[in-house]
């Protein structure tokens, strides 16, 4: 055998041994993400018989919908989900356009207060929201309007008054992404936009914002998503107020007055699998998207 033969088989063997390194790790990481839902997928479709079957283990003998109709039935789907919707996109887009904003003027434009501005955006990103909750839920109960005070809760106001004042569920996160994503930008685009005229607004929406869409897309897609399956500020701000949060409750006080602990679990994992079937939609047709903007934004680049 050759030099050249000897180390063509050196490669090979490097390459084949990589390849099943990598499909063992990104099985093992595909294993723990799937296997509990899974495993919630197959409890929700036993008969309540199956649990009393000592022979049933995850699988089900007698296959059924029984848990699933409990769970349709307290989430109260025809209500709950237009409020939910509604909130999560509402919140999402004045998300996206107050962290747009702040994530530009941190970019591209050096002032004094421009790193310590940024050391409260990753002190956001780092502080527990139990941390602040009992002090942002009073002002939101006394909220001062000029001589009258206001109680806020039981409406959605709150989470849009701190989604516009870039407070809101995780968003220190988007501010550094669309921080990271205009930085990464050219200056010499703004000095040729200056140039043919335009002024900062004008480059800000006809040459910034083009730029930043993926950017955009992703954080409208992750504010969907933890505004959809939020319980934190939902059962703080407005608890009566019929959410797929909220109601997830009402399965296991539904349960609870017919059947066992068990069937109350497992209809929980009926409506928690209900819950996700929204978003899971909407991360297949946007996942495309999704990537692009990672592999260009401040994920990849931080």
């Amino acid at each position: 055998m050759t030099a050249i033969q000897k180390q063509r088989l050196t490669r090979r063997i490097y390459e084949s041994g990589f390849s099943l390194l990598r499909f063992v790790i990104l099985f093992g990481l595909a294993f723990i993400i799937l296997r509990p839902i899974v495993t919630k997928f197959l409890l929700s479709c036993m008969n309540p018989s199956d649990l009393l079957d000592n022979s049933v283990n995850t699988i089900p003998k007698h296959w059924s919908l029984h848990y699933w109709r409990t769970a349709i039935s307290g989430l109260n789907l025809t209500k709950a989900l237009p409020n939910t919707v509604f909130l999560s996109l509402s919140v999402a887009a004045l998300q996206v356009i107050s962290s747009v904003l702040v994530g530009y003027g941190l970019a591209r434009f050096n002032f004094k207060l421009n790193k310590l501005l940024f050391g409260c955006v990753l002190l956001i990103m780092l502080v527990p929201i139990q941390t602040v909750s009992t002090a942002q839920y009073l002002n939101f109960v006394y909220f001062r309007l000029g001589f009258v005070t206001v109680n806020l809760t039981n409406t959605f106001i709150p989470m849009w008054l701190m989604a516009i004042g870039c407070t809101g569920i995780k968003q220190g996160l988007y501010i550094y992404l669309f921080k990271e994503q205009f930085a990464a930008i050219p200056q010499e685009l703004d000095e040729a936009a200056c140039i043919d005229g335009a002024d900062v607004w004008k480059t800000f929406t006809l040459v910034m914002l083009p730029n930043a869409r993926t950017t955009m897309l992703t954080v409208l897609l992750f504010s969907v998503s933890w505004q959809w399956t939020d319980d934190i500020y939902s059962k703080l701000y407005y608890p009566n107020t019929e959410i797929l949060a909220n109601l997830l409750e009402n399965v296991s006080i539904r349960i609870n007055n017919a059947y066992d602990v068990t069937g109350t679990l497992i209809s929980r994992c009926a409506a928690t699998l209900l819950i996700m079937v929204p978003l899971l939609i909407l991360f297949s047709f946007c996942q495309k998207y999704l990537v692009q903007s990672i592999s260009t934004s401040g994920l990849s680049n931080g």
